[in-house]
C-alpha cells in the first residue's frame, strides 16, 4: 500500500525525535494507518537505529519486549520486578523503541514503558506506541496521560485517489464516503470494486475481499491461512506442518502462494488475520487451536523455547476438542510463569479464562480442582491490588469446598479469605467464622493446614474487638506446638506470627523480639519474602519500643526487602512507614505528604486497615500542631471511627478536647471512658494511644485521683515506648507521661527525673519532636552559641551577648549541643598521641616560633589602623607565647612531655573551659553560673543542666 498524506503527523515524530526522552503514542481504529506511518517514519529515521516489538492476544508476559530485546530471554532468571526492568534498560542501546498493536499489550510491557521513561540514563530514549483508540483499556488510558497522543483519522478525499484503483475511480466519491477515509478500507473496496464487486458496508466489504483473495488460492493454501489465523501473527512452519499433516516445504510453499496476505514475518495487516479467524465456524477454531496446542507442545518437547501462556492460551481456547485437563495445567503454569516476574494480573488472567472456558463448553470442572483454581487465582488478584475480585472468587471457593469432604481444600480456602484481612479493633465475625469452621473439621489432624488455620484464628480473634482476644493465646500456643513437631519452617513462621501477636500487649517487646527475628530466619529458609519482609518490620517496632536506636538499620533493611516485593500492597506499606519514620523525626510536613500519599494508595488497592493507619498518623501530626480548631474536628471524627473500641475512641476525644482547652467537654468524654467497666481490659497496642491520651486529659483537668490510677497503669511498663501498631506512628516514651503525672500529683523532683528520662530516650532514638517536648516539660532552657567567623553570638534566658573566638567557647558550644553525654577531653582538644619523654619543642621549633613572635611584633606596629588583622595577630602572638610558657623552662630550654596526653588534654580544656566562663560572667551571669553547675570537666567532660538544676531546686 503506498504511503498517502500523513505528513504533518510524520514531522511530529521527527521533531519528538529530536526532543530527548519521550512518548508518543499513534491512535486510530484498525486500517487507519498507525503500522504504516511507524514503517514510514523507520525507513527515514534508519531501521538499524530503532527496536521494534508487536504485541498479542494472550501472549506471555513482556511480550514485545521480548521481540524488542532480543536478551530479555537470558534476563528472565532475574526475579526481582525492579532489577529485571533496569536490566532491560542496560540492553536498550538504540535512541528509538517501536511497539505495535498495544491495545493487545500485558501490563507489565505498559509498567515497563513508564519505568524506562523515568530511567535517568536514558534520557534520550524516544517510544513509539501504536494501538486502536476504540479497543483501548484502562491501563493504556492512564499510559497515555503521560504520552503527547498523535490520534490518526481518515486521510483527505484529495488524498483518496492515490489509494483507489483505476478502474474504481468513477465510483471514487461513493468509496470515499463509505470507508471515511481508512486508508486500507479505501484500497480494498477499490479493488472489490474494480473487480465487478459492490461498494457496500466496510465489514462485509472486507470479508469480501478476504474472500476473493482466498478462491484464487489453492486449496492447502487457504488451510495454511486458516491455521496460521488461528496460530497467531506469526506463523511457525514446523507447528502448522504438524497441525495440518503436510511436511514443512508445502508449507513454505502456501506461504509464497500467499504473497500480500502472509509471509514469515506475519500477516501483511491483522485484519486479513481477523477476517479469515472470523470465517471460520466455531468448531472449526475449537480443533485448531487444540492442534496447535499438541504441536507447541510437540515443539517444546524437540527443545525448542514455548512459552506457558502459548499453551495455555491454545488449550484454553480448544478446550472443547481437548478438555479442560490439560487447559486447567498449563493455565496454572502460565499463571506460576507470570508471576515469577510478578505480573500478578497476568497470572490470575490465565486462570480465569481456562476455567470460564472450560464452563463455556458445558465441561463440569471437579469440585476440588474448581476450588483449587478458585483460590490460587484469588491469591493473585490480591497481590495484584483487586481484593473486592479475590473475595468474590474466594466466596465461590468456600461455597464449594463446603460441600466436599476435604479438610485441607477448606482449610487452604479459608486462610485466603484471612489473607485478604480487615479492618482493626472491630468485630469481624463472619471471618472468624469461617476460620472456626476450618479449624473445626481440621482438629487433630496434626497437619501443617491444621497449624495454619489455627495460627490464623488466633490472630484474627486477637486483633478483634476486646471481648474475641481471650481466646486467641491458647490457639497461638497449640498452633507453634503442631508446627515445632512437624519441622516445617513456613508453616513455623506462620504459628510464631499469631504468638508473636497474641503476645503484642504493652512491655512485652523484649519478649516479641526474639520472636520475630526466629520468623525472619525461617522466612528465609522457606523462601518466603513477604512473610521476612514483615518480620523485619516487627523486629524495628519492637526495638522501637524498647527505646533502642538499632530500630533504625532494622527498620532500612525491611525498606530494602520490601522494596523488592513489587507488590501494590507492600508499596502501600512501605510508604506507611517512610510517612511514620518522617513523623518521628520531627519533619511534620513531609510525614504528612507521604501519610496522604499512602492513604490513596491503600484506598486504591483498597487495603481494609488503610483508614485506620491514616488516622493513627493524622492523631500524632494534630497532636504536634497544636491547632484547637483541628484538635476538635479530630475529636469528633475519632469517636465516629473508632466505633468498635469506645474506651479507645473516647479517651482520643478526652486529650484532643483537653490540649484545645474544652475541659467540659473533656470531662465528659473522660468521665465516659471510666463509666466503661472494662477500661482497663483492652491492652492492644492501641494501648499506647489510649493511656497518653486518658494522661493528657486528667492532667489538664487537675484531675488527682485519677492521674494516680494512670500512673499505676504506666509504671510497669515505664521503660518502654508507646508505639502505635507495627511502627505506624511513635507516640513518645512512656517516661513523658510519668513525668507529667506526677507533676501533676505535685512531686516536681519525681516528674523531673522521668522526663530526664524520657529525655535521653527521645535523644537516643532522634525522635526530635518528642525530644522538645520533654525539654520543655522540665522548662530546660538550653543556651545557644553561635559562630560567626571570629565573632560568637550567646543567648539565654532572653539576652544576649557576643564574644571573640576562643577554643573554650568551641568547647562549650560541643558540650552543649550534645548534652547528657560524655566526652573526651582527648576529642576536645583534638590531640595527637606524642612520646611523653620528648622534647615538647625541639630546638628548631623553639626558634621557629620566637622567630614568628618578631615577626608578629612588627607587623603590629603596621597594623594600627586595620582593627580586624591587628586583632588576629594579637590572638595569634598570645597563643604563642601561651604555648611557649608551658613548653619551656625559665632558663629557655624545652621541657619533657612528662604526663600522658590524656592528661594534658584534661588540664588544658579545664582549663580554657574555666577562663571562658570567667569571660562569660561580666556579659551574662546567669548563663556562667548556669555553666558552671551544669559542665563537669575531667578525662570526660560533660553538659548535663537537668541533673545540676534539680539539686539546685
Amino acid at each position: 500500500m503506498p504511503f498517502v498524506g500523513r505528513t504533518a503527523a510524520l514531522a511530529v515524530l521527527h521533531e519528538a525525535a529530536g526532543q530527548g526522552r519521550n512518548l508518543v503514542l499513534v491512535t486510530g481504529p484498525a486500517g487507519m494507518g498507525k503500522t504504516a506511518l511507524l514503517v514510514k517514519f523507520a525507513e527515514e529515521y534508519g531501521r538499524n537505529d530503532i527496536l521494534w516489538g508487536t504485541c498479542w492476544g494472550d501472549a506471555p508476559a513482556l511480550w514485545p519486549w521480548t521481540q524488542a530485546v532480543p536478551q530479555l530471554k537470558e534476563l528472565a532468571r532475574i526475579e526481582d520486578r525492579l532489577e529485571l526492568f533496569d536490566a532491560i534498560s542496560r540492553c536498550i542501546t538504540k535512541t528509538v523503541v517501536i511497539l505495535d498493536d498495544l491495545q493487545w499489550s500485558d501490563p507489565s510491557s505498559l509498567a515497563l514503558i513508564r519505568y524506562l521513561m523515568g530511567a535517568p540514563h536514558l534520557d534520550r530514549l524516544l517510544i513509539l506506541g501504536a494501538y486502536r483508540d476504540d479497543e483501548s483499556n484502562a491501563d493504556l488510558a492512564a499510559l497515555s496521560t503521560a504520552a503527547q497522543r498523535l490520534p490518526l483519522r481518515g486521510v483527505a478525499r484529495s488524498e483518496a485517489d492515490e489509494l483507489i484503483d483505476t478502474a474504481a475511480k468513477p465510483w471514487a466519491d461513493s468509496i470515499y464516503e463509505r470507508s471515511g477515509g481508512n486508508p486500507f478500507f479505501l484500497r480494498e473496496l477499490s479493488q472489490v470494486v474494480a473487480s465487478g464487486g459492490a461498494v457496500a458496508g466496510v465489514p462485509r466489504a472486507i470479508r469480501e475481499v478476504v474472500s476473493r483473495r482466498l478462491a484464487r488460492l489453492s486449496g492447502g493454501c487457504v488451510q495454511t491461512l486458516e491455521a496460521a489465523a488461528v496460530a497467531g501473527p506469526r506463523p511457525l512452519p514446523d507447528v502448522l506442518a504438524e497441525v495440518l499433516g503436510v511436511p514443512p516445504t508445502q508449507i513454505a510453499e502456501h506461504i509464497e502462494e500467499a504473497t500480500g496476505v502472509l509471509s514469515l514475518a506475519g500477516f501483511e495487516h491483522d485484519l486479513y488475520r481477523e477476517s479469515i479467524y472470523a470465517s471460520l465456524s466455531a468448531s472449526q477454531r475449537v480443533e485448531l487451536h487444540h492442534l496447535i496446542a499438541q504441536a507447541l507442545l510437540r515443539r517444546c518437547e524437540r527443545g525448542a523455547h514455548v512459552h506457558p501462556a502459548e499453551l495455555a492460551g491454545h488449550f484454553t481456547l480448544g478446550v472443547a476438542a481437548g478438555g479442560p485437563e490439560p487447559a486447567l495445567r498449563w493455565a496454572l503454569s502460565a499463571a506460576a510463569a507470570d508471576r515469577a516476574r510478578f505480573a500478578f494480573a497476568e497470572a490470575a488472567g490465565h486462570l480465569a479464562r481456562a476455567r470460564d472456558a472450560a464452563v463455556a463448553a458445558g465441561m463440569a470442572l471437579s469440585k476440588p480442582d474448581l476450588v483449587n483454581m478458585l483460590a490460587v487465582e484469588a491469591a493473585d488478584r490480591l497481590r495484584a491490588a483487586d481484593p473486592r475480585t479475590a473475595q468474590g472468587l474466594l466466596a465461590q471457593a468456600w461455597e464449594l469446598a463446603s460441600e466436599i469432604d476435604d479438610p485441607e481444600q477448606l482449610g487452604m480456602v479459608a486462610l485466603g479469605i484471612e489473607r485478604i484481612g480487615a479492618r482493626f479493633a472491630m468485630p469481624r465475625h463472619d471471618l472468624i467464622a469461617v476460620l472456626d469452621q476450618a479449624q473445626a473439621v481440621l482438629q487433630g489432624t496434626e497437619t501443617a493446614i491444621e497449624a495454619q488455620v489455627t495460627a490464623a484464628l488466633a490472630r484474627q480473634l486477637q486483633h478483634s474487638v476486646p471481648s474475641e482476644r481471650p481466646r486467641s493465646r491458647p490457639l497461638a500456643q497449640r498452633a507453634v506446638e503442631i508446627a515445632r513437631a512437624l519441622g516445617d519452617p513456613a508453616t513455623l513462621a506462620d504459628c510464631l506470627l499469631a504468638e508473636h501477636d497474641c503476645l503484642w500487649t504493652p512491655g512485652t517487646a523484649p519478649q516479641r523480639l526474639p520472636i520475630a527475628r526466629e520468623i525472619a530466619v525461617l522466612a528465609q529458609l522457606s523462601a518466603d519474602s513477604e512473610r521476612h519482609a514483615q518480620a523485619l518490620l516487627l523486629i524495628a517496632n519492637a526495638l522501637l519500643e524498647n527505646g533502642s536506636p538499632g530500630f533504625r538499620p532494622a527498620l532500612a533493611e525491611y525498606f530494602h526487602h520490601g522494596g523488592q516485593l513489587h507488590q501494590a500492597r507492600q508499596q502501600y506499606l512501605l510508604r506507611t512507614r517512610e510517612a511514620a519514620l518522617a513523623i518521628l523525626d520531627g519533619d511534620a510536613e513531609r510525614g504528612e505528604q507521604l501519610s496522604r500519599e499512602a492513604a490513596a494508595m491503600g484506598e486504591a488497592i483498597s487495603d481494609p486497615d488503610a483508614g485506620n493507619v491514616a488516622m493513627s498518623q493524622r492523631l500524632e501530626l494534630i497532636r504536634l500542631s497544636g491547632d484547637p480548631i483541628a484538635l476538635r474536628q479530630f475529636a469528633a471524627e475519632a469517636v465516629r471511627w473508632w466505633v468498635g473500641v469506645p474506651a479507645h475512641a473516647h479517651a482520643v476525644a478526652a486529650g484532643f478536647l483537653a490540649r484545645a482547652g474544652d475541659l467540659d467537654e473533656a470531662r465528659q468524654e473522660l468521665d465516659l471512658v471510666r463509666s466503661m467497666g472494662d477500661w482497663r481490659l483492652d491492652r492492644s497496642y492501641l494501648w499506647s494511644v489510649f493511656i497518653g491520651e486518658m494522661t493528657e486529659a486528667a492532667v489538664r483537668l487537675h484531675d488527682r485521683p485519677f492521674c494516680a490510677e494512670l500512673l499505676a497503669e504506666l509504671l510497669p511498663v515505664a521503660d518502654a515506648c508507646a508505639v502505635n501498631g507495627a511502627l505506624v506512628c511513635f507516640m513518645g516514651a512512656n517516661a513523658h507521661r510519668i513525668g507529667q503525672l506526677y507533676a501533676a500529683l505535685d512531686q516536681p523532683a519525681q516528674a523531673r527525673q522521668w522526663w530526664q528520662r524520657a529525655l535521653q530516650t527521645h535523644r537516643v532514638l532522634g525522635a526530635r519532636a518528642w525530644e522538645k517536648s520533654s525539654r520543655e516539660a522540665m522548662g530546660d532552657d538550653r543556651p545557644v552559641f553561635v559562630q560567626d567567623g571570629q565573632l560568637w553570638q550567646l543567648s539565654y534566658e532572653g539576652r544576649s551577648a557576643i564574644l571573640r573566638d576562643a577554643k573554650g567557647l568551641r568547647d562549650l558550644a560541643t558540650l552543649i549541643s550534645r548534652p547528657g553525654v560524655d566526652i573526651s577531653a582527648v576529642d576536645l582538644a583534638a590531640a595527637a598521641l606524642i612520646d611523653s619523654t620528648a622534647p615538647i619543642l625541639d630546638r628548631a621549633a623553639l626558634a621557629s616560633y620566637r622567630q614568628r613572635l618578631r615577626d608578629i611584633d612588627e607587623q603590629l606596629t603596621a597594623s594600627r589602623d586595620d582593627i580586624g588583622r591587628h586583632m588576629r595577630l594579637t590572638d595569634e602572638r598570645e597563643t604563642l607565647l601561651a604555648e611557649l610558657r608551658q613548653a619551656t623552662r625559665p632558663s629557655g630550654e624545652s621541657r619533657n612531655l612528662g604526663m600522658t596526653t590524656a592528661e594534658r588534654c584534661r588540664k588544658a580544656v579545664t582549663a580554657r573551659i574555666r577562663d571562658t566562663i570567667s569571660r562569660i560572667k561580666p556579659v551574662l551571669p546567669e548563663l556562667a553560673v548556669h555553666l558552671d553547675r551544669s559542665i563537669r570537666t575531667g578525662l570526660s567532660c560533660r553538659y548535663d543542666p537537668i541533673t545540676t538544676d534539680q539539686a539546685k531546686a
